[in-house]
């Protein structure tokens, strides 16, 4: 699956976070496991191309989904963030992706109306 392709470097850099929240969180083993099925659907949701309107981790706040996903794979320049869209809201380097959301919108609109 392509959600979990990823050069070594990165795999080694991006998985201290998922490590991290296992050595601070998961004291038992059911938070362990609960812990690891979460990032396992947060990295299928992001790569899998679809934005599923009632996804229940579009519940948490600044959370970027699939969409804020592939327009950071698509941009090189904002959107640096992968997941969470804090530091990318505080920067506003956020804003090409809210201008490209709202010309998705405005193409949607018209095609409604024909």
């Amino acid at each position: 699956m392509q959600a979990e392709y990823a050069h070594p470097a990165e795999t080694v850099i991006l998985g201290m976070g998922f490590f991290i929240g296992i050595m601070i969180f998961c004291n038992h083993v059911i938070l362990l496991w609960a812990w690891v099925t979460f990032r396992l659907l947060e990295t299928i949701d992001v790569h899998s191309g679809y934005d599923i309107p009632w996804n229940p981790l579009h519940l948490i706040p600044f959370y970027g989904g699939s969409r804020f996903h592939d327009f950071h794979h698509m941009n090189f320049v904002g959107n640096y963030s992968s997941t969470f869209t804090w530091w990318d809201k505080l920067f506003g380097t956020d804003l090409q992706f809210h201008v490209f959301n709202d010309k998705v919108k405005q193409e949607k609109e018209v095609i409604k109306k024909d």
